[in-house]
């Protein structure tokens, strides 16, 4: 009954949740690292009452009253997203929470994931969205919001709430799988204040624009989310839209947990709402590895040092753990008979030093044969043949056994049905 309640009252809660979030970076850390110490302890209090985290603390050796502050949450096993998958299909079940929110993730990096969250929780959630906003100085409430169309966004049938028929938190949504021109008409009539869509489907419209010379209207911010945006993808980005490219970084499970900002070469963490460590294989503290989030706001069905899939470098200052680069999820690796992989982190490096590669997917047809679908900038320094030699000669040196290649040249990639692009997809059978 109660929980009918709070659905009712998510935009009263998402309010009051973002008159207390920071909604700028801070020059002064310290405050906000408190608040982060009072939040991890209030957590993990709240997680031991769950079986399934006393469980975990127990067979960790762990009491609630031995993790202090964010960097202690290590003391603590990972949760992955087989544990969490599990864990929230039990969990379905249960009639405590038939009137809570289920989100499915998008499956780009396997079986796609149910997840549950309090009304509350949800709430909290969507404040922290527009808290990214804020923090890059855009104004939800007075500016226009454009994104794609979502199976979790209330109101994408495009009906105006009674709060956008008086100019508050307007918002248009625009069917991403509409033809490019279709698109960017839409965009530019509308013409967004603030515009986000999966980074796949964004380049597919900057690639159509670069060829046909159609023009796109210039968001004052735009984000490309859900994917990683290398620095090419960054340059293409910022030639074709501006200069306004946010990049946040999160996942459906956990939400918006850190965030780039035009200009800059790091993400700064929303350190109040999240706890980001980096690990090594050994799970302990490291300048790179793992990429482990805890948000804090999700304390009814807590995600505990979560191993999202990514990889990461950060710096440590004064306390404050700042990410360097982001390696993001590719869900398949380049596997060997010998039951060796590499990795696309490994091979990263060859496709970032060359800006004439816009798209580059690679698929292992059999253990010795890649098929590469690539895009080439029209303005590129190297012919079609050259950039062949040069992947093929880079590659190879990086793979543990020469592979034969493939190339098919493209004007854009299309991406996977759940909007996304793998840049690796491996078609051999391996266990």
């Amino acid at each position: 009954m109660f929980e009918k309640t709070q659905k009712k009252l998510q935009n009263i809660y998402l309010l009051f949740d973002l008159t207390k979030m920071k909604k700028k970076i801070p020059e002064d850390f310290s405050g906000v690292m408190s608040t982060q110490s009072r939040r991890v302890q209030k957590l993990v209090k709240k997680a031991y009452q769950i079986p399934f985290y006393r469980e975990r603390f127990d067979a960790a050796g762990i009491r609630p009253e031995d993790i202090k502050t964010g960097d202690d949450l290590t003391k603590l096993p990972l949760l992955t997203k087989d544990e969490l998958r599990e864990w929230m299909n039990r969990e379905q079940g249960n009639p405590k929470y038939s009137e809570w929110i289920i989100d499915t993730t998008s499956g780009s990096t396997g079986k796609p994931l149910s997840i549950i969250f309090s009304p509350r929780e949800k709430a909290y959630m969507k404040a922290n969205w527009f808290r990214v906003m804020m923090v890059a100085g855009y104004n939800p409430f007075r500016g226009k919001t454009m994104s794609r169309i979502n199976a979790h966004d209330e109101n994408a049938g495009g009906r105006d709430t009674f709060l956008q028929r008086f100019g508050i938190l307007r918002r248009k949504y625009v069917d991403q799988y509409a033809p490019e021109e279709k698109v960017i008409d839409e965009i530019n009539a509308y013409q967004p204040d603030w515009l986000y869509m999966n980074k796949t489907e964004l380049m597919r419209l900057v690639l159509y624009s670069n060829k046909t010379g159609k023009k796109i209207f210039h968001p004052k911010f735009y984000d490309p989310i859900s994917e990683k945006v290398d620095e090419n993808n960054r340059k293409l980005f910022i030639k074709t839209l501006g200069e306004g490219i946010i990049d946040s970084y999160g996942s459906a499970e956990t939400g918006a947990c850190m965030v780039r900002l035009p200009g800059s070469d790091e993400y700064v963490v929303h350190n109040d709402s999240f706890v980001v460590n980096v690990l090594d294989d050994d799970n302990r503290p490291a300048q790179e590895g793992k990429l482990v989030i805890t948000p804090l706001y999700k304390t009814d069905l807590p995600l505990i040092n979560y191993s999202i899939g990514d990889k990461a470098t950060c710096r440590v200052e004064n306390g404050v753990r700042f990410i360097t680069s982001v390696q993001g999820r590719m869900n398949d690796y380049f596997y060997y008979r010998s039951g060796e992989v590499t990795s696309f982190f490994e091979i990263t490096p060859v496709i970032a030093h060359c800006a004439d590669i816009l798209q580059i997917r690679f698929i292992e047809e059999t253990y010795d044969l890649i098929h590469v679908q690539i895009v080439r900038d029209d303005q590129a320094k190297m012919s079609r043949e050259e950039l062949e030699h040069y992947l093929e000669e880079n590659l190879n040196r990086i793979f543990k056994k020469p592979f034969e290649f493939e190339f098919e040249w493209m004007d854009s990639i299309p991406p996977d049905k759940n909007g996304k692009l793998r840049m690796i997809v491996c078609n051999v059978e391996h266990n």
